[in-house]
């Protein structure tokens, strides 16, 4: 199970995510209105060698569609593994409902309590 906590009303979470030999731990915002997989800041991909592979086109909250740049990153949670597309754009890093459900993960958000915790 991985726990995670609510800070300012946003639930965050830990993972890793590396390319080739790169590794970094990063605190992650969960969206579930986020139907893709992974968001990352394009400083973090520069500094995991992450290249750009091609430009996905995105439908935001408000219906407006934009490119984004596109590669693809390795994801590890609890010991597993695996490679999946990330979107590269400003801002924190973002996990979305095609992670947890590419791992497999139930999301429990406890607001009372300021929990967060992924279990499979």
């Amino acid at each position: 199970m991985i726990h995670g906590a609510i800070y300012n009303s946003r639930p965050l979470i830990p993972l890793t995510i590396g390319w080739n030999s790169k590794t970094q731990e990063v605190t992650a915002l969960v969206d579930t209105g986020f139907t893709g997989e992974l968001k990352i800041s394009l400083k973090d991909a520069v500094e995991l060698g992450i290249e750009t592979t091609h430009t996905e086109l995105i439908t935001l909250a408000d219906e407006n569609t934009v490119g984004m740049f596109a590669g693809l990153a390795q994801v590890s949670m609890e010991g597993a593994q695996k490679t999946m597309e990330v979107l590269i754009s400003d801002g924190m890093p973002i996990i979305g409902v095609g992670l947890l459900k590419k791992f497999g993960y139930i999301l429990t958000v406890n607001f009372p309590a300021s929990l967060v915790s992924l279990k499979k």
